[in-house]
């Protein structure tokens, strides 16, 4: 987690910053928030996506209802977990990327076209822009503090919930799929391990499980969600309400498809 996570920390750290420094310039440069958001959010993974919503937010560079109709869409799974860890290692590519990227984000596509239609349209926040420090050692040792802070709790949180996934297994009288799914959606890694590992359950409900567990994202990414929106007025409940329909959504778009 270290090695991955930080460095992607680090990186949008600087990208935000950038943004920010370039909207006190000119306020037409606020249009730069939303390309960052969704490159940073769906190439860096858990939980850059949701940081980057949160402090344009904070900023005041995006609305409310853009934060939080971008944030379950943005805040997912990276590319190189996915292809290398999902695809290759799990699944035993059994099943091509682009068929498993579409399964996955197609119901977030349709909820997000949905909720854009119907979504209650708000003004810009009232909050005023806040200054970026002009210092840049000062600037890089702000986020490098920031980025540390946020990889402890990331690794904290996935230990939680890796013990938490341990006592699941070694309840007896637990029916074994009901473990499989427990595992599944609270920490994804050893989750979907589990799940590609077990000799019992037929491959196609395993694939759609594992790809339903990996569009969810798991408990632990949603603590680390909470940790990093915490204060800033995104909805964690509209967050996991939709990280759920897309998780059900996927199970059974697989099993149609396939």
């Amino acid at each position: 987690v270290l090695q991955l996570l930080l460095p992607f920390m680090l990186i949008s750290g600087h990208i935000e910053n950038s943004v920010i420094s370039a909207t006190n310039k000119d306020s037409r440069n606020k249009k730069l928030a939303l390309p960052s958001i969704i490159i940073l959010g769906l190439f860096c993974g858990y939980p850059i996506g949701a940081k980057a919503n949160a402090y344009f937010l904070q900023q005041d560079i995006i609305t409310k209802r853009t934060g939080n109709l971008l944030l379950p869409i943005c805040n997912n799974i990276s590319p190189m977990f996915f292809l290398g860890f999902i695809i290759s290692h799990i699944l035993n590519n059994s099943i091509s990327p682009i068929l498993g990227y579409a399964i996955i984000f197609t119901p977030y596509i349709l909820i997000l076209i949905i909720e854009y239609i119907i979504y209650p349209k708000t003004q810009s926040n009232k909050s005023e822009h806040k200054s970026i420090l002009s210092n840049n050692k000062l600037l890089l040792r702000s986020i490098s503090q920031e980025s540390i802070n946020q990889i402890t709790h990331v690794g904290l949180y996935i230990m939680i919930c890796c013990i938490i996934t341990e006592f699941i297994l070694s309840m007896e009288g637990l029916n074994i799929y009901i473990k499989l799914i427990l595992i599944g959606i609270t920490e994804i890694t050893s989750g979907v391990t589990h799940i590609g590992n077990s000799p019992i359950i037929e491959t196609q409900i395993k694939t759609a499980l594992i790809l339903a567990c990996t569009s969810f994202g798991g408990i632990s990414s949603i603590m680390q969600t909470a940790k990093v929106i915490q204060g800033s007025g995104l909805s964690l409940i509209h967050y996991i309400f939709v990280k759920l329909v897309c998780a059900i959504s996927t199970f059974f778009l697989y099993l149609l498809i396939i």
